[in-house]
Formats: C-alpha cells, structure tokens, sequence
C-alpha cells in the first residue's frame, strides 16, 4: 500500500484542475439530460464529443486538461457509440476527489 510520503508529487499536480474538468463536464451531461436534450447514450456521446471540442477551445481547459480532452475524444472513438462512458467520468472525477482530500 502507498503511502502520502511515498507517492509521487506527479500524481497529484493538477489534480484540482482535472476535479474541475470533470465536475464541468458531469454538471453539462446532467443538464442537458435534465432539460431533454440527452435520451440516449449515442446522444450522450455525440454532446460530450462536442463539449470537449468546445472545451478544447477554451484557454484554461486547453492549457490544463488537454490530456483528458484528447483521450476522453479517444475513448468515444474506440468504443461502440452506444457505451455509457458517464460511470468512467464519475469514477475519475470521485478518485480524483478523494485523492485531493488525502
């Protein structure tokens, strides 16, 4: 088991950013769900493909979590279009969380 004093401080540089990037991209996913325009995981897919792309536009995203951007892009691509890839984002986003409070 790792401990605080031998992690590595790599793991958790940015880990503030990558909480905000998820937590951003969870509230639009439920938003829009909510409002109706997401019914489906194949809608759900093609929002958060859009929303990176948007995101990917924007400063702060673009300089802090251009990683996530290119490989959540990269998970919808190599999946079938219908997986719900929404359990993954949660799960990144409670990890990262988690790890920040620690």
């Amino acid at each position: 088991m790792t401990s605080l004093k031998t992690t590595p401080e790599a793991v958790f540089n940015g880990l503030e950013d990558r909480v905000h990037f998820y937590f951003c991209l969870l509230m639009a996913v439920g938003l829009s769900r909510k409002q109706g325009r997401i019914t489906s995981n194949r809608q759900k897919n093609a929002f958060i493909m859009k929303w990176l792309k948007n995101a990917g536009q924007i400063a702060t995203f673009r300089q802090r979590a251009s990683s996530e951007i290119v490989w959540l892009r990269g998970e919808i691509l190599r999946h079938p279009p219908d997986r719900d890839l929404e359990p993954v984002l949660m799960l990144i986003y409670r990890t990262a969380s988690e790890m920040r409070r620690t």
